[in-house]
């Protein structure tokens, strides 16, 4: 069922099924409307033409439609002593045994019919109205009444002309979505087959690892001190690595499946950024990198917002920075101001990324380095980037080149 759902085809076929019930339904309201208000017009005119001819006078029709009265044995009862009609070609044989028909239903009933039918004669389809004829109480026969209905063809030519135009500009529109929709759905399901096979990946690592220096310090194959604190120190890393990655998982779940609504509050911006960066300026010496706050950075104005959750996505920007940047590298953080916003730039000369990844460097299911050579998840930015949604504000890569290095840019409203 959900691949017949899934199919161009199937949907295409839905809405021509929908189409062709919509065309059935709506022809059936015109003509049903269409009869009624007729009913309406004439009905008057017929009672009075029926009273004349229970009492056997004779009617004068100037009127553009046709007239015949008929007897309850249905034999043609002489009413007329004119009879001016637009339809000149009126085969009248054809007609007393189209309308004979009717005559049982006006008898039995006691009561108007009305019907739309195709008479020959007519340029168009008529309209055909019967009216019982009573006398002393008692019904003596059938009052019939035919007028080319010109304005129910019109106004059924119309509704087609409307409806057929408007379901081909819709069925356009939609198929034209539809395709986007499995497109992208197609895209997000490659996205997250690769994302469980990234993060089987990343989980299976550091606990082949951890299996591996457990069993072999269990079986005291290692018998030096050294080599012991070792393989210890070895499991101590993989387990923070795997203790990481849990908690990026459990975050980045956390904040797409739940309504997070951060407190905000004034924030002093200089603060900020030195509480975000004296970390990562002890890292940085030990790493042997780079790593500058501009000026532009340090005096900037006080701004609205969570301090807690924009250090935590300053940290993840840093961290990526540092992460990524060889040797003898460089790190910046950088800012600008505009009337409402506050802009912080961390810029780093790493590798860059790829222009393939750019559109989904945000996404959950997707990671900038699909080889499992980097270390880490891939969560961090996914994380950020929710952060920053249920914030309010946005974050975006203003430059990434390959081997030239990234710069990330958020902003936060000011006061």
């Amino acid at each position: 069922m959900r691949k017949f759902l899934s199919s161009k085809l199937s949907i295409a076929l839905i809405i021509l099924a929908i189409f062709i019930l919509g065309q059935l339904l709506g022809a059936v309201a015109i003509k049903h409307y269409f009869i009624k208000s007729k009913i309406d017009e004439f009905q008057p005119q017929l009672t009075s033409i029926a009273k004349d001819v229970s009492e056997g006078n004779t009617i004068i029709n100037d009127e553009a439609f046709y007239i015949m009265a008929f007897d309850v044995h249905g034999k043609k009862i002489n009413i007329l002593n004119k009879n001016h009609i637009q339809e000149n070609t009126v085969d009248e044989t054809k007609i007393n045994k189209i309308l004979i028909n009717y005559l049982p239903r006006v008898i039995r009933n006691k009561t108007t019919v009305a019907e739309i039918k195709e008479i020959h004669g007519f340029s168009s389809k008529a309209l055909v109205i019967g009216q019982p004829i009573v006398k002393n109480k008692k019904i003596t026969g059938g009052l019939f009444l035919l007028k080319p209905a010109r304005s129910y063809v019109a106004a059924l030519d119309g509704f087609y002309l409307v409806f057929f135009t408007t379901l081909a500009i819709g069925t356009i529109i939609i198929l034209v979505f539809l395709s986007l929709f499995i497109k992208e759905r197609n895209q997000l399901e490659q996205m997250r087959k690769d994302y469980i096979a990234n993060i089987s990946h990343e989980l299976k690592s550091p606990l082949a690892s951890i299996k591996a220096l457990t069993e072999t310090l269990a079986d005291h194959v290692v018998t030096e001190q050294s080599r012991i604190n070792h393989y210890y120190s070895i499991i101590l890393r993989e387990s923070a690595h795997l203790e990481k990655l849990i908690y990026d998982l459990l975050e980045l779940s956390r904040l797409q499946s739940e309504v997070v609504a951060f407190k905000k509050k004034i924030v002093n911006t200089n603060q900020l950024i030195e509480q975000v960066s004296e970390p990562f300026s002890i890292l940085a010496e030990d790493m042997d990198l780079q790593f500058e706050i501009t000026d532009q950075a340090k005096n900037l104005p006080l701004t609205y917002t969570n301090e807690d959750r924009i250090v935590q996505v300053l940290t993840i920007l840093l961290d990526n920075a540092f992460k990524f940047t060889p040797e003898n590298g460089q790190i910046e953080i950088d800012a600008e101001c505009t009337n409402k916003k506050v802009k912080i730039l961390v810029s780093d000369n790493g590798p860059g990324i790829s222009k393939e990844f750019l559109p989904y460097i945000f996404e959950r299911f997707k990671q900038a380095d699909s080889s499992h050579n980097t270390v880490g998840s891939g969560l961090g930015l996914s994380i950020a980037h929710e952060i920053m949604e249920r914030l309010g504000e946005e974050i975006h890569i203003r430059k990434s080149r390959f081997n030239s290095g990234t710069t990330f840019t958020i902003s936060i409203k000011r006061i």
